[in-house]
């Protein structure tokens, strides 16, 4: 009404020179994702990630079978905790609906589906991924209980990271090798018993190897959707110590000692069997890649001109020396 009655006073539409057609929105949105995707992956990736996939891949027949179970497994694991969870809607949860949305739009990915998985015991979150479907991610009841919305913002992040950077066919290829001894349910689906011939143990250590190598890519992708490095730090940090109810704050220089004392033992070589670097190793990460170009490349606004930041490559080489279990270097 308002518009009419300036547009008539006028001659002028007001709005006539706004470009509003869907195909130049799509069109400018493309390009500023375009920028951040270097050789077919997200800029912030960590390269050990992508080079350890690769390898991976190029074991005869190791992805066909990978890529076979993940269509298998997923819609069921999706239909398991739509029955036992509680969906993200607007109208469900709607701050976590909102935060969920505002990680999607800064990584360009669409909105995933988000379960809450009732579970009082155990910190966790996790993202089932197929190439023809909507993505889930599951969050546990504890994790909310423990959290503040910034720290969750931090989480859905890094559960969106892992689905722009497309680990979800080997994410259930290891999570089967893991656990598939545990989980009757699993021996029981087509291609499972395959896999398990494929399963030598080179492979298992390299689905390991890349699986702690993820986790680092995704680490980057919460920071850039949370927009600094403290809720990171602070997820694992709570993490570390099962995030204790109404514990005082956690001192990050004392618990980064431990890596100090890790480093130096020979146990730390039992890192190899696990799917996550430890929490220690990841919280310096995380603050070397707010270092980084490539962390102000998504940020320009907090970049000031006196800074003296890593480049990829700087990035990438300095966590290689805090993630390897077998190079540790340091502090």
């Amino acid at each position: 009404m308002i518009l009419t009655e300036l547009q008539s006073k006028s001659g002028i539409n007001p709005t006539g020179e706004v470009d509003v057609s869907f195909d130049n929105y799509v069109s400018a949105r493309s390009r500023r994702f375009e920028k951040h995707w270097v050789g077919g992956i997200p800029d912030y990736a960590y390269a050990s990630d992508f080079a350890l996939r690769q390898k991976i891949k190029a074991i005869p027949g190791a992805y066909r079978v990978f890529k076979a179970l993940n269509s298998q497994v997923v819609p069921q694991m999706k239909q398991q905790y739509n029955m036992s969870g509680t969906k993200v809607t607007p109208n469900q949860f709607p701050q976590i609906y909102q935060v969920t949305k505002e990680c999607a739009d800064m990584l360009g990915i669409g909105m995933p589906a988000v379960y809450i998985q009732p579970d009082p015991s155990v910190m966790n979150a996790f993202t089932y991924a197929v190439e023809d479907a909507e993505p889930m991610v599951v969050i546990y009841s504890s994790m909310l209980e423990r959290l503040n919305i910034d720290e969750l913002k931090a989480v859905i992040g890094h559960e969106c990271g892992h689905i722009q950077n497309m680990h979800g066919v080997y994410n259930t290829a290891a999570e089967i090798l893991l656990n598939t001894a545990q989980n009757t349910l699993l021996l029981t689906l087509p291609g499972i018993r395959q896999l398990l011939a494929l399963a030598s143990r080179p492979l298992q250590y390299a689905l390991l190897a890349w699986s702690r190598a993820a986790e680092v890519t995704c680490d980057r992708a919460g920071i850039l959707c949370s927009g600094e490095a403290e809720s990171t730090i602070s997820v694992h940090a709570k993490l570390s110590s099962g995030g204790i109810l109404n514990a005082e704050t956690l001192n990050i220089e004392e618990l980064l000692k431990q890596y100090d004392v890790m480093r130096e033992n020979p146990n730390r070589f039992f890192e190899w069997s696990s799917t996550h670097p430890h929490s220690v190793r990841r919280i310096m990460a995380a603050r070397e890649f707010m270092n980084s170009q490539v962390y102000y490349d998504w940020h320009k606004e907090q970049k000031r001109p006196d800074m003296r930041l890593y480049s990829k490559q700087e990035l990438d080489a300095r966590c290689d020396r805090i993630v390897s279990v077998t190079k540790s270097e340091k502090r």
